[in-house]
């Protein structure tokens, strides 16, 4: 593992193939209990981190229409995105707060999920259906992005499957979840078992795979990963 930095990441997004977004949280000098954030580009293959600019990185996460859209969300940065298959956007709060963009980035839906009224948070892009995790009931959830109705559900508030998870990514047809403190379980996208992929020493916040290369978000900052390294 490569540490990128030791700042406080809130958003990573992909950028291309062979890079990603990620969104540090930087105190001010003047007044170390404010933040301002920065926006960068990490290139996988040298590890450079180029800065970027935050039209560049509203384009990836909101689409065509994301000048109306950050004119409307409040804290961009820390909500999830996606453009769904019908080109709405949909974007999910880590206290399951939500909303829906139009085609056109007017806001046509705004609510929450939640799941046995207990908050759900993430979201991961599945084609035509979208993935959450519920921490409260230690599972994850398939939602289809049509109706937004929950579709599938794999582990329960009484299952060892997913202890207390708090992030799931989807990479190549399956789903890797950050559960249990320090643990990377794996779904599989053809036959929904779930096995560990990963045990971490520190703790494990969120983690993004895309092919053989990852960003892992710890508490002492965040890394590189190749090949699982």
């Amino acid at each position: 593992m490569q540490k990128i930095t030791s700042k406080e990441i809130v958003d990573v997004i992909k950028y291309s193939e062979g890079s990603v977004i990620v969104v540090e949280k930087l105190p001010l000098l003047t007044n170390p209990n404010q933040y301002k954030v920065q926006y960068s580009v990490v290139d996988f293959k040298s590890k450079s981190v180029d800065v970027l600019t935050k039209s560049a990185y509203l384009l990836k996460k909101f689409g065509a229409n994301f000048k109306r859209i950050s004119e409307i969300i409040p804290n961009f940065v820390q909500c999830d995105a996606a453009v769904l298959y019908d080109r709405r956007v949909l974007a999910i709060y880590p206290n399951g707060e939500a909303g829906i963009f139009d085609r056109e980035g007017e806001l046509e839906w705004s609510g929450a999920f939640d799941y046995h009224e207990k908050p759900i948070k993430c979201l991961a892009l599945e084609g035509k259906y979208f993935w959450s995790v519920c921490p409260e009931e230690n599972c994850v959830i398939r939602y289809s992005a049509q109706n937004m109705k929950v579709d599938l559900r794999i582990g329960g508030i009484d299952a060892q499957t997913f202890i207390n998870p708090s992030h799931i990514c989807y990479d190549n047809g399956d789903l890797y979840v950050c559960c249990d403190n320090n643990k990377v379980r794996r779904i599989d996208g053809n036959n929904y078992t779930v096995s560990d992929y990963l045990n971490f020493t520190n703790t494990v916040k969120r983690f993004y795979k895309y092919g053989d290369l990852a960003i892992a978000i710890m508490n002492d900052g965040s890394y590189i990963m190749d090949n699982n390294e």
